[in-house]
């Protein structure tokens, strides 16, 4: 009955614009801080200025302050954020997701109640901010899939549509690190059609455009412009990525500390440095950048899922988002993934009962990976996260559902 009821509130709900008062109070924090942690700086294309709006805001995900980044180019337009459903859950958002306008959605997926939520909210003169990657980049490049459904909900909305993009994003704060690196972000927003445009244009020249649009390369962008993004640690958290020796091969060997990578099998040791550089110590090796070593784990694992019998499973423990948006532990069991499927088998704690969770890797282009060691499953609107017992594998689950994803859909490798 409540999930009934959870279904019938989201087909009904309406959006407003963020609180009047809030809003402006958040884009004030935001210069600050943007000042203070990142030296966050704007250039802004004057055409956005002569239109009225509403605007739908896409914008690359290279890092945390992509949304703040996108608020403050925006400014004096607010906008109403189209999130994952997770980010409900984090604690610093709940008091305020209503009041600052959050939409949330399934990740990877275009379910039809937030595609609803989002047409009310632009025909009722909402600007919104979409970031149709669906997570964060690990290696510092766009992601190597955008889902043809973006240009049909863009036509679909009927809005102006701005593009925004933070070069430098990744290196001030990747995924894997814990904090800032200080060092100069620059963000570019274009108008890239306007809503006349938008109706002019078929569904493939629109997606055409925004495929180019999503290609970047902060890793290489910052080695090309040799730029320093100072930090004490720079290197600590790598091996959440940087699972895989370059030397022996080992998989999960690897450890970071303030400054080093190192295998502990082999004793393969690198430095990270402040501008981005992978320096091999003694006769160590390593790739030049972080995307080139993760590419070679790409290569890797795409020669594991030729195997017809491909796969992986490890002990996880199960836990849930509840109605609160509160994560509550279930379960446990394991963790799965082969040419199929992806998902959980195990037991649950209150009563033993077996529960088996999964979705079809044919329906999964990538998956939402946490540093701590978890990934994040969305079944109909609920989150379900799944904590390695060993904390470790997620960034390897990752790349192999988008290699396998890749395979379904014969999708280039570029």
């Amino acid at each position: 009955m409540k999930e009934k009821q959870k279904t019938q509130d989201l087909k009904n709900f309406v959006p407003t614009k963020p609180n009047k008062l809030l809003y402006p109070l958040l884009i004030l924090v935001g210069r600050i801080l943007g000042k203070i942690w990142i030296n966050a700086k704007f250039k802004k294309d004057p055409a956005i200025k002569d239109r009225k709006g509403p605007f739908v805001c896409v914008g690359t995900h290279s890092c945390i302050m992509d949304v703040a980044m996108m608020m403050l180019t925006m400014s004096p337009v607010s906008l109403n954020i189209v999130c994952g459903r997770d980010v409900m859950t984090w604690n610093v958002l709940k008091p305020f997701a209503k009041a600052i306008g959050l939409l949330p959605i399934n990740q990877f997926e275009m379910d039809l109640a937030s595609i609803r939520s989002m047409k009310r909210a632009v025909d009722s003169g909402c600007s919104l901010a979409l970031f149709p990657e669906g997570k964060f980049t690990l290696d510092g490049r766009g992601m190597y899939y955008i889902p043809e459904s973006l240009a049909k909900l863009l036509k679909l909305l009927k809005a102006d549509v701005v593009f925004c993009h933070n070069n430098g994003g990744y290196c001030a704060r990747p995924r894997w690190y814990s904090g800032f690196k200080y060092g100069t972000v620059v963000n570019e927003s274009t108008l890239l059609f306007t809503k006349e445009q938008l109706a002019q244009l078929s569904d493939k020249e629109i997606y055409d455009v925004l495929k180019e649009k999503f290609k970047f390369n902060d890793c290489l962008y910052q080695r090309e412009n040799n730029l320093r993004f100072k930090a004490k640690n720079p290197a600590e958290g790598l091996h959440y990525i940087l699972y895989k020796c370059p030397k022996c091969g080992e998989e999960y060997e690897m450890v970071s500390d303030a400054h080093y990578l190192t295998c502990e099998k082999c004793g393969n040791k690198v430095e990270f440095t402040e501008y981005g550089e992978l320096i091999p110590q003694g006769d160590s090796f390593a790739f030049e950048r972080i995307d080139l070593w993760y590419e070679y784990e790409r290569e890797a694992v795409r020669k594991e899922i030729a195997n017809d019998n491909f796969e992986m499973r490890h002990p996880v423990v199960w836990e849930r988002a509840d109605e609160n948006h509160n994560y509550v532990e279930l379960g446990e069991g394991e963790f799965f993934l082969n040419h199929e499927y992806i998902g959980f088998v195990g037991k649950r704690y209150d009563n033993g009962e077996e529960v088996l969770i999964q979705v079809p890797t044919l329906k999964q282009p990538t998956i939402v990976h946490k540093n701590s060691e978890a990934i994040d499953l969305t079944i109909d609107t609920i989150v379900n996260r799944f904590y390695f017992k060993e904390v470790k594998y997620s960034c390897k689950y990752n790349i192999a559902v988008e290699e396998l994803y890749r395979k379904h859909k014969n999708l280039p490798i570029d």
